[in-house]
This record gives structure tokens, C-alpha cells and sequence, in this order.
């Protein structure tokens, strides 16, 4: 993610800030995601290891669709 965050500063400036938003803003959901992870019980069983009920993804969806909507412009 990095090599592309650089890259989009020097390729498509326009494009970069939406990125660098998207990567922040899935780091941070997926940070807090993973914390939590490691403060439960270890899993003993192959059906443990089913999620069950996805994590919510508000923030990174809306992230993706303005990023996506910033380089469909710039092509």
C-alpha cells in the first residue's frame, strides 16, 4: 500500500489524497478489528473458526467508493 500511495503522489496527485484516506481509514477499522481478535479465547475447533457475522466496513467502504469515483474522473 505504501508503494502505490507513493506512486499515486507522483503519478495522479488528484488520486493520492482519496488513497491515502482509503489506506488510513482500513487500517484504523481493521487495527481496532484485530486488537479485539487477540483478546479473545484461542480457537480449539474447525466450526470456531467460522466468522459468523462480518465486520462492519462503513467507513472503509465509503473510503473505497469516493476513492473509486476520484479515479474513474482521473482517467
Amino acid at each position: 500500500m505504501a508503494f502505490h500511495q507513493a506512486w499515486l503522489q507522483i503519478e495522479a496527485t488528484t488520486v493520492a489524497a482519496p488513497y491515502a484516506t482509503l489506506v488510513a481509514t482500513a487500517r484504523a477499522e481493521a487495527g481496532a478489528q484485530m486488537s479485539l481478535a487477540w483478546q479473545q479465547h484461542p480457537i480449539d475447533t474447525d466450526s470456531g473458526m467460522n466468522l459468523g457475522t462480518p465486520y462492519p466496513r462503513d467507513r472503509s467502504n465509503a473510503a473505497r467508493a469516493t476513492c473509486i469515483e476520484v479515479m474513474r474522473r482521473h482517467l
